[in-house]
């Protein structure tokens, strides 16, 4: 699910017991390793695990619940423009002198799990169209090509 996701969010308090602390951070650590954001949501007193003592949380604080869905909403508002970044990285790799359609589908692939951009989504079609096309000159469909035109077409599948 985790790979699926545009982005993670965690929440935990000083309530939350230490195997499902250990359960949470796993979970962050895997959306670091896949590229994901992740907002991280905690109480005052919560304390950080040491590894993420210098990370940036939404700290919620007992009837202060208009300051927690203003700092959540900023936090997403800077994961969409992300998104835009990640949408500026794929027409880049699609624009370079050597074309790296690998780049610009994972690129394209993570603006449109975070925001579901439609102009994303007829980018990653595009690709897959010229993963399929076997008069491009550039599609000599070597193994590598031929799992990147599964991976896309598959994605596409799951696309609304």
């Amino acid at each position: 699910m985790i790979r699926g996701s545009g982005f993670g969010t965690a929440i935990f308090s000083e309530y939350t017991p230490a195997s499902t602390l250990a359960n949470i951070f796993f979970e962050v650590a895997l959306c670091n390793l896949l590229g994901k954001p992740v907002i991280i949501v905690k109480t005052k007193d919560a304390k950080a695990p040491s590894d993420f003592v210098r990370t940036e949380w939404v700290t919620y604080t007992t009837g202060k619940g208009a300051q927690l869905k203003k700092e959540f909403a900023g936090s997403v508002d800077a994961i969409i423009e992300l998104a835009k970044y990640y949408d500026t990285l794929g027409d880049i790799a699609m624009e370079a002198e050597e074309i790296d359609l690998e780049l610009a589908y994972e690129r394209y692939k993570q603006s449109m799990l975070i925001t579901n951009s439609t102009a994303s989504k007829r980018k990653i079609k595009k690709i897959l169209s010229r993963l399929s096309d076997l008069s491009d000159p550039s599609s000599s469909l070597k193994p590598a090509r031929s799992r990147l035109r599964k991976s896309v077409a598959e994605f596409c599948k799951l696309l609304p």
